[in-house]
């Protein structure tokens, strides 16, 4: 017992609890050794801060009063002494689960707490999404909402928060298809803009010039960067109506071999896809 009680006072609690456990096992009857082991193992499920080791050593002090009550010699004073450990170890048992789902509770409530700011910030991520003006913007908003949505807590998700994030999500996917066709719309306006300057461009620089443009070299610098740069595929009828009639003026005013030039450049060249 001197062994225990030296590595008890050096605070070397591991040595203590081998020693302590020894000890009980050879002399299972003796009291004061048990009551000593026990206190330190009831110490210890009080005091720890890991829930594991003090649900640990409140099971070992259960064990251990078990077999101190199959052991021990009976009387008013062992057995009163039995209950209290027991009534001790049953109220740090209760404790340390009283503990463990408050703090669960807690963590629950953060988590919670944290779904209910994540699912406001998108919300506004959908009001973001609203003002996608274009492309980049509209990546933008969309990279910020995926990264919002990767930090929700899905599993730990309440009924009311489910719905609200449910509808959210159809409204956004809804959103994003009209806002796809919208900035399309916009392209494809742009698109033909740029394309109507260029055949403006190709016939008044022709017009200007005719002579000029009877060279093929001088003629594709041309029609290479303006009237052939774009798709006929994007462009709007009115825009196709204008191009048939800059190309209609140019074809015809060229010889045979320019016609043949202007043909092959319509095929050849390489055309803007944005």
């Amino acid at each position: 017992m001197e062994l225990f009680d030296e590595y008890l006072r050096s605070d070397k609690v591991s040595e203590a609890i081998l020693v302590g456990r020894n000890l009980v096992n050879k002399d299972p009857a003796n009291q004061e050794m048990f009551r000593k082991y026990e206190d330190l193992l009831i110490s210890l499920a009080e005091k720890l801060p890991a829930f594991d080791e003090r649900k640990s050593f409140a099971s070992q002090a259960e064990v251990t009063l078990a077999f101190f009550e199959e052991n021990a010699e009976m009387s008013v004073a062992t057995v009163t002494l039995i209950g209290q450990y027991r009534d001790r170890i049953s109220e740090i048992v209760h404790s340390i689960t009283a503990e463990e789902e408050l703090l669960r509770k807690k963590k629950h409530d953060q988590i919670i707490s944290r779904n209910n700011e994540i699912i406001k910030q998108l919300h506004a991520g959908k009001s973001r999404l609203e003002k996608a003006s274009d492309q980049k913007r509209l990546d933008a908003v969309l990279e910020k909402i995926g990264a919002l949505d990767a930090q929700l807590d899905h599993d730990a998700l309440t009924e009311e928060q489910r719905n609200h994030y449910n509808q959210l999500n159809r409204d956004c996917s809804a959103l994003i298809s009209q806002k796809m066709i919208e900035i399309e719309r916009m392209n494809n306006i742009t698109y033909n803009k740029r394309a109507v300057e260029a055949f403006e461009k190709a016939f008044r620089s022709f017009k200007t010039d005719e002579s000029k443009y009877k060279n093929q070299t001088q003629l594709f610098g041309l029609v290479s960067t303006t009237l052939f740069a774009y798709d006929a595929s994007k462009l709007f009828n009115e825009t196709l109506i204008y191009y048939n009639h800059v190309y209609s003026y140019i074809f015809g005013k060229l010889d045979d071999d320019g016609k043949l030039a202007l043909t092959r450049y319509s095929i050849e060249c390489e055309r803007k896809l944005r």
